[in-house]
This record gives C-alpha cells, structure tokens and sequence, in this order.
C-alpha cells in the first residue's frame, strides 16, 4: 500500500526544532479574541434567521406587523406594513415563503449586512437586510429590501 503524504498537522509538528517538546502533537486552538469574534457571529446569526422568518411571516400575513416592533427599526415597520397592506410582496400568491438560507457578514462590532434566499412555490426569491446592535435595544432589524 502507498503510504500517504503528511497532513499540514503532521507537518508542522514535525517542523519543531530537535529536543523541543512542548507542544508537540498540539495545535493552538482560536485565540479568546477569536472565539469571540465567533460567539458574535453565531449570536448575529442566530438573530438574522429568527428575524427574517419573523419578517417572512409578517409578510404572508400569518402574523401582525406590530409584532417586528420588537426587532425592527421605525422605517422598516413602515415599509413592511406598506407592503403588506398594498398586497406587494413579491409571489405572495405562489403561497408561503420558506427561508432557505441566511448569510451575515459582519460589518463591525454593531453592524452586519444579511442576505437570504427563501422560496414561494417553485419559485426562489432573495433579500437583503442590515442589522445594526445598540446598547439599549441589542440586535435590530434596521434595513430591508425585497427581490
């Protein structure tokens, strides 16, 4: 049998100098600074589905525009409820809308822009959205836009 080539962990392990024997066989893991970078991201993810499925829900009119007044900003509410009363979510009448995927790029520490794809019927559909984080309220929903 061929013996295969060495891992990149095997290759650094086997770099350290001769009689050096701390760390071998040991990778360093994320720094704390890393891991919370990624506690971050997680957090935002975890509010820029909750949101999205919320705001999906409100758009089919399974639930009242009153209830994002929780997670979203003053213009936001204003345009879904714009939306919802002219009847003009995109499909709306291919039936209910189902997100498929949420993406959260993090602008800074109180930023992130989000993207989403979510299907109606056969058909796919697409948003974009901007969650911004203050002291006060934590996590908001403070743009939207529909295609």
């Amino acid at each position: 049998m061929d013996e295969l080539p060495p891992s990149p962990r095997e290759r650094m392990c086997r770099a350290r100098p001769a009689g050096d024997s701390a760390g071998v066989g040991r990778i360093a893991g994320p720094s704390a600074a890393e891991t919370a970078i990624f506690e971050v991201n997680s957090a935002t993810k975890l509010f820029a589905d909750r949101t999205l499925r919320l705001t999906l829900e409100v758009l089919d009119h399974r639930r009242p525009v009153a209830q994002l007044a929780a997670v979203a900003e003053p213009p936001v509410l204003s345009a879904v409820r714009t939306l919802v009363r002219a009847d003009l979510v995109p499909g709306r009448t291919l039936g209910a809308a189902v997100l498929t995927r949420v993406d959260v790029i993090m602008v800074d520490a109180a930023a992130a822009e989000v993207c989403a794809a979510y299907d109606r019927g056969g058909r796919h559909f697409a948003l974009a959205a901007r969650i911004t984080r203050t002291r006060a309220k934590g996590w908001r929903l403070s743009a939207l836009r529909l295609f």
